[in-house]
């Protein structure tokens, strides 16, 4: 409701005061410059700021866009620059809408996936007594069982996934900044479908193409080749293949002012321009905004020793649940547990990471929600305080990039390292009374549902 009424004011304030000026969707400008550079056969300007700077210029005045002229930096590896090469043919108004429909449709299949993914995981979770009967008896009572089981999940309750991952500000950062998060949804929702499923080199492709923002991928590739050995490998090493051969033949040159360029670009973002700090969420943006405040300069090295410390010991967890996934056989609820782990720690373990990007926390989210929703008895105390920490997290993300802003406390960061490291504690203690999983091979109907 606050949602709504917030969206119909801006509407209707936009209606009584009309202005032609293009106050939406700035986020896409260093793409659509990077686009422009590619297609008129200068990739290799892609990261000098002067040439970056005059076509954003260029652009801010062309499209009567509501800012200042002023230099975003295009961050990402050079081979993603071809996916907006043919949006920079347009103008740059008709290029956002085009881009927010493919975002609309993006989302549209993210949904779908997460919704799937709690579905299933609700189907396959199903009472031992049902596995029992399916697999020993020749009748079709245990079939039936099981899709008594499914068709007891109402809409309402599967409606609450895409409802749920749209509220938080994340998504209405994403949509309205007109980011490239929902491309990143949608490829790690698709590796982890996969890798549910066993499915490691096509999981492998899918993650490796999530490294067109490394810092999306890192963690939970890493945790993908322990889980699924070297099927996984061989479809990251397939992807990367691909994408260093693309960058190599069609931008010769850019690999190299990529990996040149970029350290003191976000030197120069970070350190040298105003920046604020409270739209990062990592350990380093916590400790740098609480010693340091917002004032500009080298990080002090108290802060850099904090950060190192943290995200050392968040690895470690990550670490400790997949060698328990591992020691235990790869079960499939030790599976679901080490994905949610995996993604959830990301963004507290990277040197950069932005707070739009939280929206792929709606991954573990739905994998929790599908295992406490099914099984309530076997909840724990410590489960019950994750989920407090989900709900407010969800709520505190409308307030962080205030608060933040204008004091020394990014809440952000705090809660997202709680939900992490129950998350991670919920991969490595024991589970009693656990359930039969489900193989798609043995039950196609399962498999279907």
């Amino acid at each position: 409701m606050f949602l709504l009424v917030f969206i119909s004011w801006n509407v209707a304030n936009a209606l009584r005061h009309p202005d032609h000026k293009l106050a939406m969707g700035h986020d896409l400008l260093p793409s659509y410059a990077a686009g422009t550079l590619v297609r008129k056969g200068t990739p290799n300007l892609m990261y000098e700021r002067s040439a970056v700077q005059a076509v954003e210029s260029r652009t801010i005045l062309d499209a009567d866009l509501e800012m200042d002229a002023r230099y975003g930096p295009w961050l990402n590896p050079p081979f993603f620059a071809w996916v907006f090469a043919p949006l920079s043919a347009l103008p740059y108004r008709t290029a956002a809408a085009v881009f927010l429909c493919v975002n609309m449709l993006l989302l549209a299949g993210s949904l779908v996936l997460l919704t799937r993914m709690f579905l299933s995981c609700r189907a396959h979770r199903a009472p031992v007594s049902v596995y029992r009967s399916v697999s020993t008896l020749s009748s079709s009572n245990g079939v039936e069982d099981l899709q008594r089981a499914v068709a007891k999940i109402p809409w309402q309750t599967w409606a609450l996934v895409p409802l749920l991952a749209i509220l938080p500000l994340p998504f209405w950062q994403a949509l309205c900044h007109q980011q490239n998060t929902f491309i990143s949804l949608l490829l790690l929702a698709a590796a982890t479908t996969c890798w549910r499923r066993g499915w490691g080199f096509r999981t492998g492709v899918f993650a490796g193409l999530l490294f067109f923002k490394p810092q999306l991928a890192a963690v939970f590739s890493l945790a993908l080749v322990i889980g699924l050995g070297w099927r996984a490998v061989a479809g990251l090493a397939i992807t990367g293949a691909t994408l260093l051969a693309v960058t190599l033949f069609t931008l010769p040159g850019c690999l190299g002012a990529f990996l040149h360029n970029l350290p003191p670009t976000l030197h120069w973002l970070q350190m040298e321009a105003p920046y604020n700090w409270g739209r990062q969420v990592t350990f380093q943006s916590f400790w740098r905004l609480l010693i340091q405040g917002h004032v500009r300069g080298e990080t002090q090295i108290v802060v850099k020793l904090l950060w190192w410390l943290c995200s050392g010991m968040a690895i470690v967890g990550v670490a400790l649940a997949a060698w328990r996934h591992l020691r235990d056989g790869r079960p499939t609820a030790s599976r679901d547990r080490l994905i949610a782990a995996s993604i959830s720690a990301m963004p507290l373990v990277m040197p950069y990471y932005m707070d739009y990007d939280l929206l792929l926390l709606a991954i573990p989210a739905a994998l929790f929600a599908a295992e406490w929703s099914h099984r309530p008895a076997a909840i724990s105390s410590a489960d019950r305080w994750l989920l407090a920490a989900w709900a407010l997290f969800c709520f505190e993300t409308f307030f962080n990039p205030g608060l933040a802003g204008h004091s020394r406390l990014n809440l952000a960061v705090p809660l997202i390292a709680t939900i992490s490291a129950l998350h991670t504690a919920r991969c490595i203690r024991r589970e009693s009374g656990r359930l039969v999983a489900v193989q798609p091979e043995q039950f196609p109907l399962a498999a279907a549902a």
